[in-house]
């Protein structure tokens, strides 16, 4: 029997080889990790905070009978802690409204990527327009998963609550223990969870494209056909645990290689620059350098960037050559814009 995640290795390089280096287009480059960057890429107690400790006594006895409690600072920090309560709660919307745009940008971009690796040509625009219907329906679903990881995370910290709520003592030290294990397991179970669901959701997201379905009709296709090949899914977790893992640190050591020959020069020119300023700017080297640096890391992103992007192709395409053998039902229109000839991946795989 011929296992699919492993076939998908040779092809999957071929066809990462031939979309970025032949030939190299250093802006095709740029546009990929653009998209990849952006599909990797989500208290609001703040004021029961504040107000807790401006009424607690530590800082206030204003309203107490006993004179010699009072305190003429009170009603300042009661205003103080008011003013903090109210600029929490903007601040906690704007970040929730900030990852509720970035999750939806993310859902559309994976459309968007599959798309440019599949056609071989980044048109961003173009693909950002066409999906965003699938994009919002996939963010809906990620919504949804999201939702579902409070729940758990809120039944992971019940047990907390109840052993803080219990007098000390001996047993204290053992409900605190079980509490531990229990959220440990809870953890582990949700990440079990996440991760195959996440599986499925990656595999769903070709077939809505290619079969010209929804992405949740998708999802309810690809477990179907789970039930009735589900050794290839199983074994498409495990390789692609290890072989996310190989590319991992391979990633890593490309970045931090990157890292190492863009540092020298810089800090060189850093030298310099720093001595010439010294001269002149005696005091104010910092209005020189400060830009400098700033300039040096906004370089380094887009160097690390850059560097890692291949890694990410080969994944994705990986997953979309796994597909193409798993779910032929999808016809992944490979051959319109990277299509590879069989001795090739043959070669490689010998």
């Amino acid at each position: 029997m011929d296992w699919y995640v492993i076939d998908a290795i040779g092809v999957s390089y071929e066809r990462t080889k031939k979309c970025l280096f032949k030939p190299f287009d250093l802006w095709k480059w740029v546009k990929l990790a653009m998209v990849l960057a952006l599909v990797g890429g989500g208290g609001g107690h703040g004021g029961n905070l504040f107000n807790s400790f401006s009424n607690s006594g530590m800082g206030s006895g204003y309203g107490h009978d006993h004179i010699s409690d009072y305190d003429p600072l009170g009603p300042i920090d009661g205003a103080i802690a008011s003013m903090l309560s109210a600029a929490v709660l903007p601040f906690i919307m704007l970040l929730l409204l900030l990852i509720i745009v970035l999750m939806y940008i993310s859902s559309v971009m994976e459309f968007v990527l599959v798309e440019s690796l599949v056609s071989n040509n980044i048109r961003f625009w173009e693909y950002t327009r066409r999906f965003l219907g699938r994009g919002f329906q996939l963010f809906l679903i990620r919504a949804a998963s999201l939702l579902l990881f409070l729940l758990v995370l809120a039944l992971a910290v019940l047990p907390f609550i109840f052993v803080y709520d219990m007098p000390s003592g001996d047993h204290l030290w053992l409900s605190l223990i079980g509490g531990v294990m229990m959220v440990v397991f809870l953890l582990i179970v949700f990440v079990i969870i996440a991760s195959v669901l996440g599986s499925f959701i990656s595999i769903s997201i070709p077939v809505a494209m290619y079969c010209n379905i929804g992405v949740l009709s998708a999802i309810l296709e690809v477990l179907r056909k789970f039930r009735l090949d589900w050794q290839q899914i199983v074994v498409y977790w495990v390789g692609r645990a290890v072989l996310g893992a190989i590319v991992g640190i391979g990633a890593l050591a490309i970045t931090i290689l990157v890292v190492l020959i863009t540092l020298i020069p810089f800090l060189i020119l850093d030298i310099i620059v720093y001595s010439l300023s010294s001269l002149f700017l005696s005091g104010f080297e910092w209005m020189v350098l400060l830009p400098l640096v700033l300039v040096e890391m906004i370089f380094f992103i887009i160097a690390m960037t850059l560097a890692s992007m291949p890694f990410g192709a080969f994944l994705k395409y990986h997953m979309l050559s796994f597909v193409e053998k798993w779910y032929p039902e999808a016809s992944i229109p490979f051959g319109q814009g990277i299509d590879i000839k069989a001795e090739e991946t043959t070669g490689f795989l010998a």
